[in-house]
Formats: structure tokens, sequence, C-alpha cells
């Protein structure tokens, strides 16, 4: 008999122990999406309740609404650089909680950078998200139109050999951003003055683009060797590499060498002449080419137009046709007939 009264004593404790679990919190919240940008939105708050629940928001820019257990959030645009909170506050039967509800102030994201546009022209297109009244200056080569959460700059084409460059900037009153934006065509005909037997002269120097990009052909008129080459724009510098062929002179084969004043010459093709693009204040453009360091143990002077019986070494080197030094390129200009 006793053994029998102990067994129901632990059943009854133990049915007790599952009714206090099944009545647990009568309100409790399952899920939040109650962050929100300046722009508003939509938020919604899952509860879990074993009455009906009501919900109201403490600020009147959060709206509400509530179906079954779902609390859906509206939220109006903030104009305000400061960020907000307002609280909801949740009740179902005899339980009551609250889920905070935050907003960013508006912000000014500007992803403006420096461009160069093709000689062709085209767009370059910045990410602009703000409410703020903001003012875009820009020069008269370029256009522009906002688009949802961006900026988009629009460049024409330039005609050969043009140059421009100008500054772009976004501004609110506070902050501002400020890019450079520049176009070029390095197409055209430029003089090409260079130094030959302690003598100055000038050809003249035809440049031409290639189907690579940033890869020009550049022919010349009057140098010691007239001949087509390559050279290579980056980063606001013409490169010419050496070791390239340049034609036949019966019975030789001509290659472009570096040459220095102490009468060395090397036609290693990772060996450099270099000229950063510089423009007077009507945007001529001027190349003053020199050595890089690319040479090594050497100085780059300037051309060598050397011949060979076939691929340059020591071997097939059998002399040259002359030397081009302190080589300028610059636009070329047209003499006026008044």
């Amino acid at each position: 008999m006793n053994l029998l009264i102990l067994a129901l004593c632990i059943m009854v404790v133990g049915c007790s122990d599952d009714d206090d679990a099944v009545k647990g919190s009568e309100l409790t919240v399952i899920s939040t999406e109650a962050q929100f940008t300046y722009k508003g939105g939509a938020g919604l708050i899952k509860v879990l309740a074993t009455s009906a629940i009501e919900a109201t928001a403490r600020d009147s820019w959060c709206h509400i609404s509530v179906s079954g257990q779902d609390i859906s959030l509206s939220v109006d645009l903030n104009n305000s650089i400061s960020s907000r909170t307002t609280m909801v506050t949740i009740r179902s039967a005899n339980e009551k909680t609250e889920v905070p509800v935050t907003q960013l102030g508006d912000t000014f994201i500007c992803t403006l950078k420096d461009v160069t546009f093709a000689p062709a022209g085209g767009d370059a297109t910045f990410a602009l998200d703000t409410k703020r009244d903001i003012k875009i200056t820009v020069p008269q080569w370029i256009t522009y139109r906002r688009d949802e959460d961006q900026v988009i700059f629009i460049a024409p084409a330039i005609q050969d050999g043009g140059y421009r460059t100008s500054t772009v900037v976004i501004d609110d009153g506070d902050v501002a951003y400020t890019a450079e934006f520049t176009q070029m065509n390095l197409n055209g005909i430029y003089d090409m003055l260079y130094t030959n037997g302690n003598k100055q002269y000038a050809a003249l120097c035809k440049v031409e683009s290639t189907e690579t990009a940033n890869v020009y052909q550049l022919t010349t008129n009057g140098m010691p060797v007239d001949a087509s080459f390559l050279a290579t724009y980056s980063e606001g510098s013409f490169i010419i590499s050496f070791g390239q062929y340049l034609g036949d002179i019966d019975p030789y084969k001509v290659y472009l060498c570096a040459y220095d004043n102490a009468g060395r010459l090397g036609w290693g093709t990772t060996v450099q002449y270099v000229a950063p693009i510089a423009t007077d204040e009507n945007y001529n453009m001027t190349f003053v080419f020199a050595d890089n360091g690319t040479w090594q143990d050497q100085h780059v002077d300037g051309f060598y137009y050397g011949k060979f019986t076939g691929t340059p070494s020591n071997s097939t080197y059998k002399g040259g046709y002359g030397t081009a030094t302190d080589i300028v390129m610059q636009t070329h200009l047209e003499k006026s007939t008044d």
C-alpha cells in the first residue's frame, strides 16, 4: 500500500511540473525587423501570445497594424540628419513588452572620384544617396543626371590632340566631395624635337590609336630612320619600350634601341623611355622623355637605330643608322597664314 501511495505522489508532482511549463510567459517576442535607414520602409515584429495582442507606437512616424500575432511596421522618411528611436508597446492579457524601433538620420553617401574619359566620350556613375539640398558643380563640357541613388556624368567626344581637365564638386553646404575629370585624345600630329651630333632637329610624329586600349602607334617623319613603333599610355605618361622591330633597310633589320650619351646601347624590351603629359594654358600637350630607371646601371638618353642581321644580339649587331637624344614631343601648331 505504501508503495502505491508513493507512486501516486510522484505522478501528481510530475503532472504539476508539466502544467507550469505549459503556462510559461503569455507574451514572447520571437523576431524583430525594426531597424531602418533614413528612407524608412516596412518592418515586422513577430510574437507568440496566448491571447489577442494590441500594439501602439509612441511616435507618429512609426505606423502600426496587427494581424494575428504579426505586428507590421511602416516608418516614414527621416528628413533630419539625426537618428531617432521610438518604442512599440505590445500587450496581451496581463502581459506587456516594449520593442525599440530605430531609424538612421539622412546620410550623405557619395563615391565621387577622379575620372579619365576616353577620347570618344562616355559616362561615369557614382553613388549619391541623400535627401539633403545639394549643389553639383560641373564644367561646361560635362553634363549630368540624377537617377535614384546615383549621379551619372556624361562627357562628349574630344577632337584629336585635345586635352581638358576640370574639377567637379558635390556640396551640401557643410560637406563637399571633389574630383578631377580629365579627357584627352592623344591622336594627332606632334613636333618631335631631338638632338643628333650636338645639333637640334625637328621632325613630325603622327600618333594613332590601335585596337589595344591605351596603346598607340607613333609614325615619324624627319628622324634618322622614319618608321612606326608603339607607345603605351599609363597613369599620365607616355611609355616607349625598346627592342621594337622597325623594318628592313636591306640587308639589315632595324631595331629601336636605348642609347646613353656615353655611347652605350641596349635592346632589352623591358627598358623604357618615359614622358609625363604636361599642358600649357591652352591645353597644348608636351612630352619630355627621360630615363625611368629600367636600364640597369645605364641611363636612357634617347634612341639608337640599330642594324642587325637577325634578332638583336651581340653577334647580329652590325652598327646603326644614328641617334636621337633628348626627345621632346609637343602639339604641332599650324602656322597662321595671316
